[in-house]
């Protein structure tokens, strides 16, 4: 059944895995440096958009991993914990952003703080991706002032699956018996497929801006969803059970992963937002690349892969994705506006766009969103991959 009570908490079910998996966190830190470059405009990366795709796949991974595995240890989904969780992960952070911003706008230029205030409640309420979609805000456009709240749109995506999804795994995994849980996985697929076809049909060729389908939740689910249909196949306590000694499995899985990870940045690098690749089967390609990155990372098999994914940099850069995705947009939009109309960025603004954006974002961490993360935990870090999300 679904509990509400928070008897046992999801730290406690995951103690027995030791370890934060690192390549996780390296994958973070290349999906929120792509999206920066995007909106960056480096030439050299157009694809850079894409980033997002891949939160979207660890995010369903993560937390469908999290919910199966306290379901099978306590025989129920603990919705109270879960969401408590969620909260203390996200809620802080993105208050402390959004009230800065606000004070930012007010002082800067206060005649936009009308529209802002729409923006700002459609945040807040997780809803901001169908309030874009309903107000018609381009998230490609380069004409005019840009919403400095534009980029949560994806956010808003990801709380309504925290939202709902729990209940509705909850459904499958009570009517579905463990030992079929293959059909569990063929649902969850075919409602990514839905998803997908959704993406493709909703596609207008020849339009330049395609931000409808790019905005929707109903079109980007299928990310998602892959990502969940994954931690069903192979969940953490299963891959963990696994042996590190099969020279087999070894290869394949350096397969997987050099080619997943060669898949993402040959996306980043060569495709854009306006080629019809992306929209007809192309970002479903991404999700399928990120699996296989996301396996090769996780698998005991593996080390070298997911040690450097894990380097150092790239690790703290992920630790802190959240933040520095929460505020490089309004960094960018904000700090040198003009350069959003299309006059090109010189090294010297980029640096100090991205030292800016990484020392907010890491001083969010340290003082806001950690202590209240972990606030009331006896100082224990979670040391489970499924908890680090």
């Amino acid at each position: 059944m679904i509990a509400m009570d928070n008897t046992k908490t999801v730290n406690e079910q995951h103690s027995q895995i030791k370890g934060r998996i690192s390549g996780l966190d390296g994958l973070r830190a290349i999906a929120v440096l792509a999206v920066i470059a995007y909106h960056l405009e480096l030439d050299w990366m157009p694809g850079g958009l894409l980033g997002v795709g891949i939160f979207f796949v660890l995010s369903g991974y993560l937390i469908t991993d999290i919910l199966v595995m306290q379901r099978e240890k306590l025989g129920r989904i603990d919705l109270r914990d879960f969401w408590l969780r969620r909260a203390r992960r996200l809620l802080p952070g993105l208050f402390f952003f959004l009230i800065i911003v606000v004070i930012w706008m007010a002082i800067s230029d206060p005649s936009r703080l009308t529209n802002l205030w729409k923006d700002l409640l459609a945040s807040l309420i997780y809803l901001n991706n169908w309030w874009f979609i309903i107000s018609d805000a381009s998230y490609f456009s380069n004409f005019g002032e840009p919403s400095p709240l534009l980029h949560l749109w994806s956010l808003a995506v990801e709380e309504q699956f925290y939202l709902f999804w729990p209940f509705l795994l909850w459904l499958g995994l009570f009517f579905i018996r463990k030992r079929k849980r293959k059909w569990l996985i063929g649902l969850i697929l075919l409602g990514a497929l839905v998803s997908a076809l959704a993406m493709a049909y909703l596609y207008e060729p020849g339009l330049m801006d395609q931000s409808r389908i790019y905005y929707g939740t109903d079109t980007r689910a299928f990310a998602l969803l892959i990502g969940a249909a994954l931690a069903l196949y192979l969940p953490s306590q299963k891959v963990m059970e696994r042996s590190a000694d099969n020279k087999r499995t070894r290869v394949i899985l350096s397969i997987l992963g050099v080619g997943g990870l060669a898949t993402l940045l040959w996306m980043v690098l060569y495709t854009n937002e306006v080629e019809p690749f992306l929209y007809q089967g192309g970002m479903v390609l991404q999700c399928v690349a990120t699996v296989a990155v996301i396996v090769a990372i996780v698998h005991p098999s593996l080390h070298w892969f997911n040690r450097m994914l894990g380097w150092g940099p790239l690790k703290w850069l992920g630790v802190r994705s959240y933040g520095i995705y929460l505020w490089h947009y309004p960094i960018l939009t904000l700090s040198l506006p003009e350069a959003i109309s299309g006059d090109e960025y010189t090294i010297i603004r980029i640096v100090a766009q991205l030292a800016l954006i990484i020392t907010i974002a890491g001083l969010s961490w340290k003082f806001i969103e950690s202590p209240i993360r972990y606030k009331n935990r006896n100082k224990q870090k979670s040391t489970a991959l499924v908890i680090e999300q």
